[in-house]
């Protein structure tokens, strides 16, 4: 029922907002390339006859609710468009363009429904900018305040909440955007893996079972900045000597645990020159997991070892607390529900869990079911140029995206 075409060439279309000329796209939240992605996706909205609200941090709906019943609870896709530094063009936007072609097939073929079909563009999902993910799922769903905009801040020193306001949105007025509690029958979203599952089982489509959380803070570590060649061995206090031992540790408690991955993504090191000793050191931790109380256990196991290790090598820190979130396991019915509709379009599919975040798992108190489907990237790799899927994949799952929407629209 879907236009494959029409789908390859509008995603084509807002694959060129952030381009680069090596391949891949540069496209940080609230930049000039993501508002004029977004403006392209408002057209093609418009174009297609949906009615259109953007909420007051920029959330972008697709409202489709012809001869839908009155007050009858909405069925919504979605994901987001925002990228990082140097990223792939899938990432998010597949899932957005899929839910778009989804509800374009479905109002073209005048097909009745009892439940209105939404699609939801979500602001922000990204870490990169303000070091937080999901942000515009996380605000619909009443766990993210605006005191917190104000403090997230990206390394231009301009906080999130002046970011939303620059854009033309109302950060203000926060509260208005907020979903109550079980407002939506169902959501569904669509992604590519960021793993190499998939393609390594030779399978075009993954039903996802459960979704990793991210635990994320940054550690400011304080030494002392000493002279290179006239400190002693034994009279340093070496930030980044003390910040190499936390990446180590992180990765061995992390290689203990059966489902665990921790990262250390990034360390400052000042004064940064090659002849003093550094003085401070900043790094940012993301650890992850799909059970929860493993991921409490590592979470405590890494700040215990700073603790001790800081006695130790003589140093001072602060641990800032960037996002904590809770591991979540999808709805059994969507699972099924997705996985028979793949079935009646014989296309063979796969369960697995999501080791990355998605928007999705911040929805599981708004709605009913929640459910994910995957499919391959080239060789597992994403948040990279080199990020690249076969495109029969994108229509295949895309097909069952559309069948799935129809029958969660018309159950009671």
């Amino acid at each position: 029922m879907i236009d494959a075409k029409r789908f390859e060439r509008n995603f084509n279309a807002i694959s060129e907002f952030g381009a680069l000329k090596g391949g891949g796209l540069t496209r940080l939240a609230f930049s000039k390339e993501d508002l004029e992605a977004r403006k392209f996706l408002i057209n093609l909205i418009e174009k297609n006859g949906f009615k259109l609200k953007i909420d007051n941090v920029g959330n972008i709906y697709a409202i489709y609710d012809d001869g839908c019943e009155a007050d009858a609870k909405p069925v919504c896709v979605g994901s987001h468009i925002d990228s990082v530094p140097n990223g792939g063009f899938y990432d998010g936007t597949l899932g957005v363009m899929a839910g778009l072609e989804a509800l374009t097939s479905i109002k073209e073929a005048g097909i009745k429904l009892k439940r209105p079909l939404w699609l939801i563009n979500f602001s922000c999902e990204e870490s990169s900018r303000f070091k937080t993910a999901t942000i515009g799922s996380k605000i619909i769903s009443g766990k993210l305040s605006q005191q917190r905009l104000h403090e997230l801040k990206d390394e231009d020193g301009i906080s999130l909440f002046e970011a939303m306001s620059a854009a033309g949105f109302k950060p203000q007025n926060l509260d208005e955007a907020i979903l109550k509690e079980n407002s939506l029958h169902a959501y569904l979203e669509l992604h590519i893996e960021q793993g190499p599952v998939l393609e390594r089982s030779g399978i075009s489509v993954g039903v996802v079972s459960g979704i990793a959380a991210p635990i994320r803070f940054e550690i400011t570590i304080h030494g002392k900045a000493d002279h290179s060649g006239a400190t002693p061995m034994n009279m340093r206090s070496d930030a980044l000597l003390a910040a190499s031992h936390i990446i180590i540790a992180a990765n061995k408690f992390a290689k203990n645990k059966k489902t665990a991955v921790a990262t250390v993504g990034y360390v400052h090191a000042k004064p940064g020159v090659l002849n003093v000793v550094p003085g401070e050191a900043r790094l940012g931790v993301d650890l992850r997991d799909i059970d929860k109380k493993s991921l409490d256990e590592l979470n405590l196991e890494l700040r215990n070892f700073i603790k001790e290790l800081s006695c130790e090598l003589k140093f001072s820190y602060e641990i800032r607390e960037l996002s904590s979130d809770e591991p979540v396991k999808l709805s059994e019915h969507a699972i099924n529900l997705l996985e028979d509709e793949a079935k009646k379009l014989g296309i063979k599919t796969l369960t697995l869990p999501s080791g990355a975040g998605h928007d999705a798992m911040n929805l599981t108190k708004l709605a009913s079911s929640v459910g994910m489907l995957f499919i391959p990237c080239v060789d597992g790799i994403s948040h990279n140029t080199k990020e690249a899927i076969n495109f029969k994949d994108a229509v295949s799952a895309t097909k069952i995206l559309t069948n799935a929407l129809i029958r969660l629209s018309n159950e009671e």
